[in-house]
């Protein structure tokens, strides 16, 4: 009798798991494979407008051409993602490809309508109550398949670009989910804290000094002084109030933005201030800063980079105004840029302890990195 143990049987790997970004930007490129058929067949009112003053790239081309980039986009990104689903391959030229993708539907898609759209949106409390008709217009350019196209080709820009990092981290060997390597210690997470304090600080110094740029050529409206606009402009605001409360009105959207962006190196950036009655204390989830803060960078790039597309194609629009309007709103793309910068480096700082890997220090608020350093 063979009294001898049987042969071990080799442990099976356990299953890989897609990322929940990863399944995102493939349900994001089915669907633009889906809407880029249903543009260029007519199936589906276009969702690109064909004319646009804030730098659409088709206004002499049609919607059509715009459908099938559409289409290739997704078949692109349809591609990509599928290679994100199975580790080991594609690496570092996967996360590349998905930052491209990011870029090219900020490039091709996304125009100065959004911040525009954002701008009318933060404002509509206030000025819609004064500027008859204002809301109603609000709420029928919201419902436009333009509106609604533009809307996905920037939550499309945004899931690119957070499926790229996480595809750098697999490559790396870091967690996908934190991104802190395997090397990890408390003193690099302090250390690395530390560096994102200093550089957000900077980075949020730029973007107010940017964001007051636009209410200073706003706010003179007030006192029928009119910038960059010439003196016939003036009585045209006398003749028509409503203009007045709504530039004055995305003026001062404007400054709110540059105190907003305060609380990305502030302590009630991390904990609810004591004015907020019910929230005093509490944590500020991180996703409740980073993404609308990143919505508006995004919105800030794409107007910098309308004007240089209206330049370029010679549209009317914002490229004829002044040079002061047009210097204003160019340098709107680097408000957007500090932003961003900004904002990826609050969220680096406000990195919990990771479930997956166990990695991590509990949060900091940046008064203890300041007196760490």
């Amino acid at each position: 009798m063979n009294t001898s143990a049987p042969p071990a049987t080799p442990p099976t790997a356990p299953a890989v798991r897609a990322a929940p970004i990863t399944w995102a930007v493939l349900a994001w490129s089915a669907l633009a494979v889906a809407l880029g058929l249903g543009w260029g067949t007519g199936m589906l009112p276009s969702g690109v407008p064909a004319d646009d003053g804030f730098g659409s790239l088709y206004g002499d081309r049609g919607t059509g051409t715009a459908a099938w980039i559409t289409l290739a986009l997704g078949a692109v990104g349809t591609g990509t993602a599928l290679l994100m689903m199975r580790p080991g391959r594609g690496g570092r030229a996967v996360a590349y490809t998905a930052w491209g993708m990011s870029a090219a539907v900020v490039a091709l898609f996304v125009t100065g309508t959004l911040l525009a759209f954002l701008g009318y949106t933060m404002i509509m409390p206030v000025a819609g109550w004064f500027v008859p008709g204002l809301a109603g217009l609000w709420v029928e350019k919201l419902v436009t398949p333009q509106t609604l196209g533009l809307f996905f080709f920037t939550a499309g820009a945004g899931l690119w670009a957070v499926a790229g990092l996480s595809a750098l981290r697999a490559a790396r060997g870091a967690c996908p989910d934190c991104g802190r390597a395997h090397d990890w210690t408390p003193h690099t997470e302090h250390a690395t804290r530390a560096r994102a304090l200093r550089v957000g600080r900077v980075a949020v110094l730029i973007a107010c000094l940017s964001a007051l740029l636009y209410p200073s050529i706003r706010f003179p409206w007030l006192f029928g002084l009119t910038p960059g606009m010439g003196g016939d402009f003036a009585e045209e605001l006398q003749a028509e109030p409503g203009s007045l409360i709504i530039g004055v009105g995305l003026g001062s959207a404007g400054v709110v933005g540059a105190v907003l962006m305060l609380g990305l190196v502030q302590l009630w950036g991390v904990r609810f201030p004591f004015w907020m009655v019910g929230l005093a204390g509490r944590r500020v989830p991180v996703a409740l800063a980073v993404v609308p803060a990143t919505t508006v960078a995004v919105a800030l790039i794409a107007m910098g980079r309308s004007i240089i597309v209206q330049f370029a194609l010679g549209q009317e629009g914002m490229a004829n105004a002044g040079a002061l309007h047009t210097a204003v709103f160019m340098s709107m793309a680097v408000w957007g840029v500090a932003l961003a910068v900004a904002v990826a480096a609050y969220a680096v700082r406000r990195r919990p302890e990771c479930a997956a890997c166990e990695r991590g220090l509990p949060e900091a608020a940046p008064r203890d990195l300041r007196a760490a350093a």
